[in-house]
């Protein structure tokens, strides 16, 4: 199966539809018209035609509701024709894909497609329910959403301020001595302290974030107090966090420490 086939078919129809409803609209004007001048001939002729064209735009009305009908949307998604689908366009659009079996890393989103005996077909990005089952609509979603943040502007030294206020609130918690090796994943539970912070700012944005500030180099990992930290990462990915700088370069961002007088 395949959406655009239906989409095809369904802009025959909805030509049709439209005509009919055009008909419609100038023939009202006519018959307002006719009614004002007392044109009872014409009045009766243009009601007529109205007539006919109402029957067919009802009629192109129920071709695509019957088409609609009968495109199979469980069966597209249990099938994985959808899955697959999406990823080809999102591969066309140069659109990172990270994941499978319906679960996807699309940095910075994660987008999740359901469609099996337990799930109702849908697809999320993040947590938003996307309202579409066409594959190159929720891409353009994605691409678009890409977009408008790798637009908005950025403020590296404030991010790092906040990383670095976490990593000495964890330091002093965990009694370990400052330029201590920490996880990053730990500094977002402090960031982030309570659920409802979590939901604001979740690890994709995080992520994001992060991966902005990690491009910028070690130059910009200086904080508004003068305190210079540096990053670890890993080639397996484990327990890293996975970013993607604006050209496409994969990494893992596992830890940060607060260097030291004469490192």
């Amino acid at each position: 199966m395949n959406y655009e086939d239906l989409y095809t078919a369904l802009g025959e129809k909805e030509k049709k539809l439209k005509d009919a409803v055009n008909a419609v609209s100038r023939l009202q004007k006519l018959i307002v018209r006719d009614t004002e001048s007392g044109n009872l001939t014409e009045l009766n002729r243009n009601l007529a035609l109205l007539s006919a064209a109402a029957a067919a735009m009802r009629a192109a009305a129920e071709e695509m509701q019957t088409a609609v009908e009968a495109f199979d949307t469980a069966e597209y998604f249990a099938s994985g024709d959808f899955a697959r689908q999406l990823l080809e366009i999102c591969a066309d659009r140069s659109i990172d894909v990270k994941g499978e079996r319906g679960v996807y890393e699309m940095f910075p989103y994660k987008v999740r497609i359901l469609g099996d005996s337990e799930h109702a077909a849908e697809v999320y990005i993040d947590r938003k329910k996307i309202a579409s089952f066409r594959p190159k609509a929720v891409a353009d979603a994605v691409k678009q959403g890409q977009d408008k943040l790798n637009r908005a502007p950025f403020n590296d030294r404030a991010f790092l301020t906040e990383l670095a206020d976490a990593y000495e609130t964890l330091c002093l918690k965990n009694k370990l001595r400052v330029g201590a090796t920490v996880m990053l994943t730990k500094l977002y539970k402090i960031m982030t302290p309570m659920a409802r912070a979590r939901k604001e700012y979740d690890m994709q944005a995080f992520a994001f974030d992060l991966a902005r500030l990690y491009e910028k180099g070690p130059d910009s990992w200086v904080d508004k107090n003068g305190r210079v930290y540096t990053f670890g990462t890993s080639r397996d990915g484990k327990n890293g966090i996975r970013v993607l700088s604006s050209t496409g370069v994969e990494s893992y961002i596992t830890t940060v420490r607060q260097l030291q007088t004469g490192e």
